[in-house]
């Protein structure tokens, strides 16, 4: 059974004017929607409302007399229910939920929520970490309000809003051959082991690394997290290609690391906010948004690292820092 309040409420102007023409006056509707309404609810209910009269209005049959006080009934509970949750509404505290790449979150998520936290006291913030794929799915179906991750591909159903860039890197172990270079070349690491972040996003960002300079990569061991990664370079199990660099240059076992600047002009990585398209930007989402603008001012893309930090890993010759200095133009939720 399919119809609407609206429908109801045109039945009840009828009865409460006396003709289609007035309710239609009254609404600052069409005489043929009043219509239309009345006769859809005639036929799904299988009764007849009104008796018409030419050029003398309508008058109630008996059903239609009950049916439109049950209606009324109907009318009024729907208001009811929205004042309810206006007041609920009211009640609850705002609420914020924040979704990151977990392989670039730790680097940024904790600047930006501190600062979040102390304009906005107010907002409970609640953190999803997990891949880009999920992030999508949670964007899309409205159980994350915004993303921070990769700006991967074109998606219709997300809105972005570029952050900064990082040019990739290679990480090596402080004993490797390589480590007293300043650059390393594609070509050098082609017979090597390389360690694998096994995620779909990074294996596509390295083909596309490799693709025209090398051949490709070598892939050692497949690993989830960043930390297993590091302390496999470290111990010397291979060279890995990565986009943010932790503050210090110990892996867990205490063996050290060096990052290398790649001599090719390598395809960058563009980290953003995400939004999705169909939510746009809510009150609590655009001062988050526009907070994580203003913090990755401060934020260092030549030695990814966040400027009143301490001595960063060295890193060969400067790069160009991208930052965005401007929150950009985007649509915004009623």
């Amino acid at each position: 059974m399919n119809y609407t309040l609206q429908q109801l409420k045109y039945l009840i102007a009828v009865a409460d004017h006396g003709s289609v023409s007035a309710a239609a006056r009254a609404l600052f509707v069409s005489q043929p929607a009043v219509s239309a309404a009345i006769l859809h609810l005639e036929q799904i209910f299988g009764m007849q409302c009104f008796v018409r009269h030419r050029a003398r209005g309508v008058t109630l049959t008996s059903a239609g007399r009950d049916f439109i006080a049950e209606a009324r009934q109907v009318l009024d509970s729907a208001e009811n229910l929205q004042r309810h949750a206006a007041r609920l509404n009211e009640s609850l505290p705002p609420r914020l939920s924040i979704g990151c790449l977990s392989t670039i979150g730790p680097c940024f998520l904790p600047r930006i929520l501190e600062r979040f936290e102390r304009a906005h006291p107010e907002t409970i913030p609640t953190i999803f970490d997990g891949t880009t794929e999920c992030l999508i799915q949670r964007l899309r179906s409205g159980d994350t309000d915004v993303a921070l991750m990769y700006d991967l591909q074109p998606e219709p159903s997300i809105q972005t809003i570029p952050l900064v860039t990082l040019k990739p890197y290679v990480l090596l172990a402080r004993t490797h051959p390589l480590a007293r270079k300043n650059f390393v070349s594609l070509d050098q690491l082609t017979d090597q082991p390389l360690i694998l972040l096994d995620r779909p996003e990074y294996e596509d960002h390295l083909s596309s690394i490799f693709d025209g300079y090398a051949g490709k990569p070598q892939i050692g061991h497949r690993v989830t997290t960043l930390e297993l990664l590091r302390g496999l370079v470290a111990a010397g199990a291979g060279y890995a290609i990565l986009n943010t660099k932790p503050l210090h240059d110990h892996a867990y076992a205490s063996n050290r690391l060096v990052c290398l600047q790649i001599r090719e002009d390598v395809p960058v990585s563009r980290i953003v906010l995400a939004v999705s398209q169909r939510a746009g930007l809510r009150k609590n989402t655009r001062a988050f948004a526009e907070i994580a603008v203003d913090c990755i001012k401060s934020f260092d893309p030549v030695s990814c690292h966040w400027n009143d930090a301490s001595a960063p890993l060295s890193f060969g010759h400067p790069l160009q820092p991208q930052v965005v200095t401007e929150f950009p133009k985007i649509a915004e939720s009623a």
